[in-house]
């Protein structure tokens, strides 16, 4: 008895997991889903799921639709909705299954309002066009493939016809109640408990309704017919329906929800192909023609008469169009419109909205296709409204002319120079007049026309201001298209005269000369005079001649004049004449404070400045309170800084150093490096200095000036072509050689014979020889023993080596012909 009951339990259970695993593979494709349980189902079958849907590329909001409308209740798919997501934590998001957030669009995802494009599948991937994008409608329909279901949760409406497999929920309520999903049957039939059999198929939801609340209320529901009861028929479920569409970029048979319209197996078709007509779409219906739909209605004017209801075995068929043409050039919406019978050219204006700001209007040009040939023929704007489009025709709408056929210009001395209207009997006087009048500065004496001949070459008139104005009809001239009157401003016809001021003024430069201009004038607009001015001012005159005499070499007339500061005496009451250059002299003597800086080891470093233009180096030192403990006044030297003069010279040496031709890139690496340097380093003996101030060694300073003390560094660096590079304390007992070998010697590519040594304070020896012996520089604390390298030396190519040989063996040749003379 126990193992029964133990087979039977395994038995139940294994029937339990394979429904469960059924539920979970064939959620897509089941029909009824009302009996699937969520939480039978594990977790691998939940991941099996995911990817089902994210391989049939099927958001939750769209799943959850397909769900609800398969039976599965809204508790259940909530339950399923947690899961799926609870599963994708923690993972990237594959933008299938993932839930927006509630925003407006998505709220309205989640209402199931999905009757409009995927717009989270239009940011992955931008739709393209399946035919032709210059053909008016193509964008309706793209590569990405739309969605557009009907909202499965909008109210049922009345004028739904039922058919076999929708669902009805009926509830009675008041002093009677009922409620049940009744669903109609493969006659037609519902089957109401206790009352019968009731048929429903045909009738419309209203009708229905009004069918069973007289049905029910002569049998048990008695209570509907007085009142006390009421009666609540809605749509619970919608039965789909088989719709076959021919002629469609995706053609074939579609099943579709019951509340599907023309356009929306249009959309889901990918709509007309290249050649299918967008305007003779027909709807057929029992092997009969039910409706013609035209989308140009639906495009232009947004009326969607012809978006009806689609019935089960509905066929959509998309013919091939009639007559096509093209509009090019200045319409609103260039394209490919389909024409049908009767419609003349302004309908097809009208299709691309009209012409733009700039179109030319009086003629449009149509490129027409004959049996052998093309032609072009002229369509002028009467016959819009007559010409009737043939096949194939191309309208080209070209832009207006730039040019005018009223215009006249006046510019100049008028207070409003500009473009203005030229009207009938126009004259000059008038123009000036709309032109709000002359300027001050006008000069009346005289204006010009330039006028356009009918040859287009230009022509000038000459007139009287004055006299036009006041009428003169030999003046007052009549104008004519494209005229330019020209008024003068005496300013533009003077000279522009400049006075120079230089020297020792604030503001020194060119200033404009006017009449009466004085030297106490030009002075004051120039801000004054400096601290340094001298009171000696000298004014450089042009002098006007016709002739230049052999004798006479004055270049200008000099004028001498002192004015001591105070501008009010008559001394500064001199007139200034057109290019005068006045010359404000600055004091002798005046110069302002230079400044030195004395750095390092020394007792108050800082700057100072010069007391006088011969202080020397021991004067300096003297100032700053002499050495610290710390110092090595043996590597001390003066950081000079260039002068513009100076830098001058180093970037013309810079520049013939280019040309030089250097093989080895360390030498022009090294010349770079020295250009760019601001300053030079002047080694000095400063010991030598202190103890003989004066002398030819003890520097006179200038301006800048740095004197650095080093701090005594009893180490000696050896670098270059050595094996190591290293530093070792000064020892007084080591010679040159002994610190090479500190060094580990020299490299293979070392220069030996070029070796040098660099001292604290700048200078420099190298290795003196003298027949068969050398003299190696002594090696003092701070000093720096370079060893360079070797210049690499390249070898002759073969080309060079042809050449010698080539050149050679034609010199010999020569030798041997002038010997056998």
């Amino acid at each position: 008895m126990n193992m029964h009951f133990l087979l039977r339990v395994v038995l139940i259970g294994f029937l339990f997991l394979t429904t469960a695993q059924v539920y979970a593979q064939d959620i897509l494709k089941g029909k009824d889903l009302s009996t699937v349980k969520v939480d039978q189902l594990s977790d691998a079958d939940i991941a099996k799921l995911k990817a089902q849907l994210n391989e049939s590329k099927i958001t939750i909001e769209q799943a959850e639709q397909m769900a609800l409308a398969k039976g599965m209740s809204a508790s259940e798919f909530a339950k399923l909705k947690a899961r799926l997501n609870s599963d994708s934590k923690g993972q990237k998001a594959t933008g299938v299954l993932k839930s927006e957030p509630k925003t407006g669009k998505s709220i309205e995802k989640q209402n199931n309002s999905t009757d409009s494009l995927d717009t989270e599948q239009y940011e992955k991937k931008k739709p393209k066009p399946l035919i032709n994008p210059l053909i008016f409608g193509s964008d309706l329909y793209t590569s990405v493939a739309p969605n557009f279901e009907p909202n499965l949760k909008l109210a049922t409406p009345f004028n739904y016809v039922l058919g076999p497999d929708d669902e009805l929920l009926v509830t009675v309520y008041g002093v009677q109640e009922y409620t049940g999903e009744l669903l109609v049957s493969n006659e037609g039939n519902i089957n109401v408990p206790n009352v019968g059999q009731i048929r429903v198929a045909g009738l419309t939801i209203e009708a229905a309704t009004q069918k069973l609340k007289t049905v029910m209320g002569n049998t048990v529901y008695p209570f509907l017919k007085n009142g006390g009861a009421k009666l609540s028929v809605t749509l619970n479920k919608i039965r789909s329906i088989k719709v076959t569409v021919i002629g469609a970029n995706r053609p074939g048979n579609y099943t579709l929800s019951s509340l599907s319209t023309v356009f929306n197996a249009l959309y889901v078709a990918g709509g007309p192909t290249e050649f299918g007509s967008f305007r003779e779409i027909e709807l057929v219906r029992n092997n009969k023609v039910e409706r013609k739909i035209d989308l140009y209605r639906m495009l232009l004017k947004g009326d969607q008469s012809d978006n009806i209801g689609l019935k089960d075995n509905d066929v959509i068929r998309i013919p091939a169009y009639k007559k096509r043409v093209e509009l090019q050039g200045q319409v609103k919406r260039p394209g490919i419109f389909e024409v049908l019978p009767g419609e003349r050219f302004q309908h097809v204006l009208d299709f691309a909205s009209g012409f733009t700001d700039t179109a030319y209007t009086a003629i449009v040009k149509a490129f027409q296709n004959s049996e052998r040939e093309r032609k072009v023929k002229d369509i002028p704007a009467s016959e819009y409204q007559q010409y009737q489009p043939e096949s194939g025709d191309v309208f080209v709408i070209s832009k207006i002319l730039n040019r005018f056929q009223n215009r006249v210009k006046i510019n100049g001395a008028v207070f409003r120079p500009d473009v203005y209207e030229l009207t009938n009997g126009l004259t000059v006087g008038d123009l000036i007049r709309k032109a709000d009048g002359l300027k001050e500065d006008a000069y009346t004496g005289r204006a010009q026309i330039l006028r356009l001949q009918d040859d287009l070459r230009r022509s000038i008139l000459s007139f009287d201001v004055r006299k036009a104005l006041s009428g003169d009809a030999g003046h007052n001239l009549l104008l004519k298209r494209e005229d330019e009157i020209l008024i003068s401003s005496v300013l533009d016809l003077r000279d522009s005269f400049k006075v120079t001021l230089q020297g020792e003024i604030r503001m020194p430069g060119e200033y404009n000369y006017v009449e009466g201009l004085t030297l106490r004038d030009i002075i004051l607009q120039a801000g004054g005079f400096t601290d340094a001015a001298y009171k000696s001012i000298e004014i450089a005159r042009l002098i006007k001649r016709d002739s230049i005499a052999a004798t006479d070499n004055r270049a200008s007339s000099i004028i001498n004049t002192e004015v001591d500061g105070d501008l009010s005496t008559s001394a500064s009451a001199v007139v200034i004449m057109p290019f005068d250059v006045i010359t404000v002299r600055r004091k002798a003597g005046y110069t302002l404070p230079e400044t030195v800086i004395v750095s390092g080891q020394v007792q108050y470093p800082g700057p100072y400045a010069l007391s006088s233009r011969t202080e020397r180096v021991s004067d300096l030192l003297k100032r700053s309170g002499g050495y610290t403990p710390d110092a090595f006044p043996e590597g001390a030297y003066i950081k000079r800084y260039l002068t513009e003069e100076e830098k001058k010279k180093k970037e013309a040496a810079k520049e013939i150093q280019k040309n030089i031709s250097y093989k080895d890139t360390a030498t022009l690496r090294d010349l770079d490096e020295s250009s760019k340097k601001e300053f030079v380093r002047v080694p000095i003996d400063l010991p030598s200095i202190m103890n003989s101030p004066g002398s030819i060694e003890d520097l006179v300073l200038r301006m800048s000036d740095e004197l650095v003390v080093p701090k005594f560094d009893g180490q000696v660096k050896i670098s270059g072509a050595v094996l190591l590079e290293t530093q070792v304390p000064f020892n007084q007992k080591n010679t040159f050689k002994d610190y090479i070998s500190s060094a580990g010697g020299y490299s293979s590519d070392s220069w030996i014979k070029n070796s040098y040594v660099v001292y604290a304070n700048g200078k420099a020896s190298t290795i003196k020889r003298f027949l068969f012996f050398k003299s190696y520089p002594k090696i003092y604390p701070g000093s720096e023993i370079i060893v360079p390298k070797k210049l690499e030396k390249k070898g002759m190519s073969t080309a060079e080596i042809i050449g010698i040989s080539s050149a050679l063996a034609s010199l010999a040749g020569v030798v041997i012909a002038i010997l056998r003379l």
